[in-house]
């Protein structure tokens, strides 16, 4: 066969490979843009994960319910400070 066949191919495959990176890209842009609207009509971000040493006692300490969570926010621990 000569070189010109395999160039036409070459070339095609190039050209799906090209468009399915644009497609990705285009796809995650997307998905980008929807993520930052639902996490801009949320007041207060979810909690950050429990720490392996839980944090000091202060006093009116309370801590705002997440959005999407569903769950109330813990009551605030009394004051066993003297």
């Amino acid at each position: 066969m000569s070189r010109k066949p395999y160039l036409v191919i070459f070339v095609v495959l190039l050209a799906v490979a090209l468009l399915a990176v644009a497609a990705t890209g285009v796809y995650l842009r997307q998905r980008a843009k929807a993520m930052a609207a639902a996490a801009a009509k949320c007041d207060t971000p979810a909690p950050p994960p429990p720490q392996a040493t839980p944090p000091p006692k202060v006093p009116g300490f309370a801590v705002e319910p997440a959005c999407g969570t569903g769950e109330a926010a813990p009551p605030a621990p009394p004051n066993t400070r003297k």
